[in-house]
C-alpha cells in the first residue's frame, strides 16, 4: 500500500474535466483524498466516473476512486476550508478564472496554498483579483496530460509568492506524487509547450518542404531519434489537434518579438482539419484515420486519407546500425539523403530556438532539457542533443546555413567551452546563460548508480551487468545490456552477474543484495533472438540447459543466506519477471508493467515463472505456508488463477495490478516516486538482515492433479469451439495446465518446487520444437507484436 506521509491531507480540485479529474485521480493513487468540484452534479459525476473508462488508466486500482468526493460550487463551496491545497483546473479563460477565484478565496483556509494548472496564462494577470495575503500563497503547478504518466510539473511563481510554500509544494510533487519539477519563468507557454509545440509546428513545415508523408515523418521522429514512439503526428492526434492549435496560437498572439513567430502560424492543412472537426483520436480522425483494420494517413495537399506507403531511406538504415542513441543521432544528421536533411532541419531549428529562448523561459539548460524529457517524452533534451552531436559541429553548421547564434553561445565558444554539461571531480554542472556553470544539486537520500560507479564503487562488471557497493553493506546488481540497453534482455551475461553477486555478498560479508537499476526498463524478457537461433539449428538440449541454468540461478537467489530484494520498474516481462519473482521481497515502482508473456511467443515460462505465480496465489488464497499448505480452500482455485494470469499473458498496468495478478505479493512494497525505489530497497535489506533466515524449500505443494487438469482443459475446449483461440493456443494451454496441476501426480499428492520446475522446463523445450511456436517467436522479433497462428 502507498504510504501517505504527505503534509497535504486533503486537496480541492476546481474543475472535474478530463485534466482536473485525472489530477484528483493521481492524488488518490498517492492516498490523498480530494474534493473534485464542478458547476453541477452531472459534470462532477461524469468527470470522476470517467476515470474508470479512460485509457491509459488514470488509477492504479479502481478502488482509489473512493478517495474522490464529487462537489458543486453551489452546494459545497464552504468545504474548501477543509483543504490545505486548492488547485484550479478550468478552461483557459481569464475571466472565468477571475470569477472562480473571487468565489473561492473567501473560503480558503488561512494557510492553504492556491495554485493554477494553466498552460500559458500569466500569474500576474490571474492574481489581479486576489488580496495580497492570497498572492503570497498563489503560484502555478502545471501538470502535463495524462498526469499519472507524464512526469513533468512546471512550477511558476511570482515576486509575491512565499518561496517556502513553493518548497513545500515541490517536496510534495516530487516525493509523494513522483513528479519531476521544472522551474519556469512566467512567460507564454512556459518551457515545454513553448519548445515542444515549436518543434511540432516546425516538423509539419519541414515535412511539407521535403515532401515527406505523415507516416514517414513519424517513422523518422519517433524512437529512432529518442522521441516517444507516437512520434509527431500520432502524438498530435492523441493530444488533440485543437489543443495543439490552442497552444500554437497562444505563442503566435502573445509573443510578437519572437523571431520564429511565423512558425506558430497555423498551416492550411492543420486549419483544414480543425475546420471540418477532425481533431484527432477523440473524433476518430486527425492526421490518421482508422478504416476497418487499416490505418490511413492524411495527404497534406488534398486533406484526404490514403493508404500508408512504406519507403526505405538510407539515413534510417544507417541510423539503425547504432544501438547507442547519441551515435545514432550523429549518424542520421550526417546521412546524405532526405532523411538526414530532414532530421538536421528539425534538429537545428529546435536547438537554435531553445538557445534563443533560454534566458527568457528558464534559468539554465538543465531545466529546459528536463522539461522536454519529462513533458514530451524525449530521451535527451535539446542541449543534451547539442552536446551529443558535438558543440562545434552544430554551431558551425548553423552558421554555415546563414543563421546567427545567440550571444551567449558565442561567448561560450570564446571562453573555450565546448559542452553544456560538464563534471568536475565527478560532480555534474550545467551551463547558465548568465554566469556559466553551476553545480546540479542532487536530492538528499537518493542513490545515483552512475555517480557511484564514476567514484569507484563498481566492484564487478561484465557485458550486461555491474555490481555496485552503495554503502552500509548493501550491493546493487545493475543491468546494462550491451545489445539492447533500453530493454535489458536476460542472457548468460546477466545470469553470470547474478551468480557473481550472490557469491560476493556471502564471501565479502555484505548484508544483502538489490537487483535493480536506473535504466529505461527493468527487462523485457529473455534473449528471444538467441533462443530462436538455437531452435533453427535443432539445439533443443541446449535450450533445456539454458532453462535449467536460469531456474538454478533463481533458486539460488531465493535460498540465499541473506536478503535479496528485487527493485523492478517500468517494463518487467517474461524472464525479467522470473528474476524478480525469485527475490525475497520486491520494492516496485508504482508504474510497473509486469507479466509472464511467454504464451505470446508460443512458449510457457521456463525459468520458474509458473512456480512463482502459483506460490503467490497460494499465499493470497490459502493463508500462506505454515507447516504445509492450508488446503481447506481447495487446491484448484490458486492453480486456476495462475493459469488465467500466465495462460493469457496478462500484463499489469501498475504494481497494484501486479499484486492482483499474482506477480507480486501483498507484502511487497510499492513506491510512487521512482527515485525512492533503490533507497527503500536498501532500507528493507538493512531491516531484514538483522535476524535473517532464508525460506525453506517447499516439498509439499498440493496440486489438483488430473482432475484439475481436465477441468482447465474443458475451459480450453470451450474457447476453441467458440473461435476465441487457435488450435496451437489450445495445445499450449493443455501443456501449461499439465505443469500447473502437477503433471501425473494424484489429487493432493505433495509436489516439490523442483518437480514443478522440471515440469515447466520439459514443456518449455517441447514447445520450442513446435514450428508454429517458432513462427510466433520470429514474428515477435520482427514486428514486436504477437502472432495468433
Amino acid at each position: 500500500m502507498v504510504e501517505n506521509n504527505s503534509t497535504f491531507k486533503k486537496v480541492a480540485v476546481l474543475g472535474a474535466g478530463v485534466m482536473g479529474a485525472q489530477i484528483a485521480g493521481h492524488l488518490a493513487n498517492a492516498g490523498i483524498p480530494s474534493l473534485c468540484f464542478d458547476l453541477n452534479e452531472e459534470l462532477a459525476n461524469n468527470g470522476v466516473d470517467g476515470l474508470l473508462k479512460l485509457k491509459p488508466k488514470p488509477l492504479y486500482k479502481k478502488s482509489n476512486i473512493k478517495l474522490i468526493e464529487r462537489c458543486t460550487y453551489d452546494n459545497d463551496i464552504a468545504r474548501i476550508s477543509e483543504c490545505d491545497w486548492v488547485i484550479e483546473v478550468i478552461a483557459e479563460r481569464l475571466d472565468w478564472k477571475h470569477d472562480l477565484f473571487k468565489k473561492v478565496i473567501p473560503h480558503l483556509a488561512k494557510n492553504a496554498i492556491l495554485t493554477s494548472n494553466t498552460s500559458g496564462l500569466a500569474l500576474e494577470l490571474m492574481s489581479e483579483v486576489m488580496p495580497e495575503d492570497v498572492k503570497k500563497r498563489f503560484f502555478n503547478t502545471h501538470f502535463f496530460n495524462p498526469p499519472r504518466y507524464m512526469k513533468l510539473v512546471e512550477v511558476i511563481s511570482s515576486e509575491h509568492t512565499n518561496p517556502k510554500l513553493v518548497e513545500k509544494m515541490v517536496d510534495f510533487l516530487e516525493n509523494v506524487l513522483g513528479k519531476g519539477v521544472v522551474f519556469a519563468k512566467d512567460t507564454t507557454n512556459f518551457i515545454a509547450n513553448r519548445i515542444g509545440v515549436y518543434g511540432m509546428m516546425q516538423t509539419i513545415a519541414s515535412a511539407q518542404k521535403y515532401g515527406l508523408s505523415i507516416e514517414m515523418v513519424d517513422k523518422l521522429t519517433g524512437s529512432l531519434i529518442g522521441r516517444a514512439k507516437s512520434a509527431t503526428f500520432r502524438t498530435a492526434d492523441v493530444v488533440g489537434l485543437d489543443t495543439l492549435v490552442h497552444v500554437a496560437n497562444n505563442s503566435y498572439e502573445n509573443c510578437p518579438d519572437d523571431e520564429e513567430r511565423e512558425v506558430f502560424n497555423i498551416p492550411k492543412s492543420l486549419q483544414g482539419l480543425i475546420d471540418r472537426g477532425s481533431l484527432g483520436s477523440k473524433t476518430k480522425e486527425g492526421f490518421y484515420k482508422k478504416v476497418g483494420k487499416d490505418i490511413l494517413s492524411l495527404d497534406f495537399d488534398t486533406l484526404k486519407y490514403t493508404p500508408q506507403v512504406k519507403k526505405k531511406l538510407v539515413g534510417i538504415k544507417i541510423a539503425k546500425g547504432h544501438s547507442d542513441l547519441k551515435e545514432r543521432l550523429r549518424a542520421i544528421v550526417a546521412a546524405e539523403d532526405v532523411a538526414g536533411e530532414f532530421i538536421w532541419d528539425i534538429f537545428s531549428a529546435a536547438l537554435l530556438y531553445s538557445a534563443n529562448r533560454m534566458a527568457e523561459i528558464a534559468e539554465d539548460v538543465a531545466n529546459v532539457d528536463r522539461a522536454m524529457r519529462w513533458g514530451f517524452g524525449w530521451e535527451i533534451g535539446p542541449f543534451e542533443i547539442w552536446d551529443a552531436l558535438g558543440f562545434d559541429y552544430v554551431c558551425d553548421r548553423i552558421e554555415a546555413s546563414g543563421r546567427k547564434l545567440p550571444q551567449w553561445i558565442k561567448q561560450m565558444r570564446a571562453d573555450g567551452k565546448r559542452e553544456f554539461y560538464e563534471k568536475t571531480a565527478g560532480i555534474p554542472s550545467a551551463y547558465y546563460a548568465t554566469d556559466g556553470f553551476r553545480k546540479i544539486e542532487e536530492k538528499s537520500g537518493e542513490i545515483n548508480l552512475a555517480k557511484l560507479k564514476a567514484e569507484g564503487h563498481e566492484i564487478y562488471k561484465n557485458w550486461c551487468s555491474s555490481l555496485i557497493d552503495i554503502g552500509d553493506g548493501v550491493l546493487v546488481l545493475e543491468f546494462h545490456s550491451v545489445l539492447q540497453p533500453e530493454f535489458n534482455p536476460i542472457d548468460g551475461s546477466i545470469l553470470d552477474g547474478i551468480q557473481v553477486a550472490l557469491q560476493t555478498v556471502q564471501k565479502g560479508g555484505f548484508k544483502g543484495l538489490i537487483v535493480g537499476h536506473q535504466g529505461a526498463h527493468f527487462s523485457a524478457g529473455a534473449n528471444l533472438h538467441f533462443i530462436l537461433g538455437l531452435c533453427k539449428v535443432g539445439k533443443f538440449d541446449e535450450i533445456g540447459m539454458i532453462s535449467k541454468a536460469f531456474q538454478d540461478v533463481g533458486q539460488a537467489m531465493r535460498f540465499a543466506p541473506f536478503p535479496v530484494i528485487a527493485a523492478p520498474h517500468s517494463v518487467c516481462l517474461g524472464g525479467g519477471f522470473e528474476v524478480v519473482g525469485a527475490a525475497d521481497k520486491i520494492v516496485a515502482s508504482a508504474e510497473l508493467y509486469c507479466g509472464a508473456v511467454e504464451v505470446g511467443v508460443g512458449l510457457i515460462p521456463g525459468a520458474g515463472g509458473n512456480l512463482r505465480v502459483l506460490m503467490n496465489f497460494y499465499d493470497q488464497m490459502t493463508g500462506g505456508y505454515k507447516n504445509g499448505w492450508n488446503t481447506s480452500a481447495g487446491a484448484f482455485p490458486p492453480v486456476m488463477k495462475a493459469f488465467e494470469t500466465v495462460g493469457f499473458a496478462a500484463v499489469s498496468m501498475s504494481a497494484y495490478e501486479a499484486i492482483k495478478m499474482g506477480y507480486l505479493k501483498p507484502t511487497d512494497v510499492v513506491v510512487i516516486p521512482d527515485s525512492q525505489r533503490l533507497p527503500r530497497a536498501k532500507a528493507e535489506i538493512l531491516k531484514m538482515a538483522e535476524n535473517y533466515a532464508p525460506p525453506v524449500m517447499r516439498e509439499d505443494l498440493y496440486l489438483p492433479g488430473e482432475g484439475g487438469r481436465l477441468a482447465i482443459e474443458s475451459t480450453v475446449e470451450a474457447f476453441l469451439k467458440g473461435g476465441k483461440i487457435s488450435e496451437h493456443d489450445a495445445k499450449i494451454a493443455r501443456k501449461h495446465a499439465f505443469v500447473l496441476t502437477g503433471g501425473d501426480v494424484g489429487y493432493l499428492e505433495p509436489v516439490s518446487e523442483q518437480k514443478l520446475l522440471d515440469l515447466e522446463r520439459e514443456v518449455f523445450v517441447e514447445l520450442a520444437q513446435e514450428p508454429l511456436s517458432q513462427a510466433r517467436m520470429a514474428f515477435m522479433l520482427k514486428t514486436g507484436k504477437p502472432l495468433r497462428n
